[in-house]
């Protein structure tokens, strides 16, 4: 059976941590990246299970010549890393942990949630809904209000998870090594909570997570992250939440409407087109 990971080609996001467990499970598989377009075709032609990405296609051979291949495409991100996880040896067959594991994992995509709503919000464009960027004068903002309110117990949350269990999320499992699947969630949460803040914010943030930096640090230097990372590092984004001079803002107040036009139109005629070349 080959599998195939799908998400967008501007970074790292709600795939990252299905790779990172192909990547500590050994386990082959294809990294397709897309660009908006592409998702657009994918979406309006039924190709996505609820919309969206990442989705985990599934292909599977038959036959003595391999000439009769099915093909079943699956979403939602934290049920494709559940999976990957299972594949790939890294998801707990104790069932006290296993329950652990995936509220751990739900936390991490509640985590990223609250981030990316920094960055991005919820519009009907088209007569659809779509995530469209914020102005960058409202990203500092959002992000500065997560950083000084929620995301503080966030981590408090994840320390706490990893200080019951002695360092690591799958304290009873004797069939899975260090790192689980949720070990992975939480580096992460962290190391894509470090992108978009200044040193000294992410220094202030973790200067009492004595866990969160164990981990971090334990997971860093496997030979398997290291490959993968010099592949897909994580990346300084702080410029993308800096302060925005006056003359910027000017322009962003009439650039982004008609971004949002342009998204619009897109979202309203791409599935006339896509219906126009199935019926030529």
């Amino acid at each position: 059976m080959a599998l195939k990971l799908t998400y967008f080609s501007d970074g790292k996001g709600r795939n990252e941590l299905p790779r990172l467990i192909f990547a500590v499970g050994g386990v082959e598989y294809t990294d397709e990246l897309i660009g908006y377009s592409q998702y657009l075709k994918m979406r309006d032609t039924g190709m996505l299970p609820w919309g969206q990405v990442p989705v985990l296609t599934m292909t599977t051979t038959e036959g003595k010549s391999g000439s009769k291949q099915e093909e079943e495409i699956f979403g939602q991100s934290c049920s494709i890393a559940r999976y990957v996880a299972k594949v790939s040896n890294l998801y707990p067959t104790n069932d006290v942990d296993a329950l652990r594991s995936d509220a751990v994992v739900d936390a991490w995509r509640d985590t990223l949630d609250l981030y990316y709503d920094c960055y991005f919000e919820r519009k009907i464009l088209g007569g659809r809904m779509q995530m469209v960027p914020r102005k960058p004068a409202e990203r500092s903002v959002r992000l500065g209000a997560l950083v000084d309110s929620e995301l503080g117990e966030q981590f408090a949350r994840f320390e706490r998870v990893l200080e019951a269990g002695d360092g690591q999320v799958c304290v009873g499992e004797k069939n899975v090594e260090f790192p689980c699947w949720a070990d992975l969630a939480i580096y992460d949460v962290v190391k894509t909570l470090e992108g978009p803040m200044t040193k000294e914010a992410f220094d202030k943030l973790m200067e009492d997570k004595t866990m969160l930096k164990s981990l971090v640090a334990r997971i860093d230097p496997l030979e398997t992250i290291q490959k993968h990372l010099k592949k897909y590092p994580y990346v300084d984004l702080s410029h993308m939440f800096a302060r925005v001079p006056l003359w910027k803002r000017t322009i962003h107040r009439v650039l982004f409407p008609l971004v949002e036009l342009v998204l619009s139109i897109k979202s309203r005629f791409s599935p006339r087109i896509e219906q126009g070349k199935k019926s030529n």
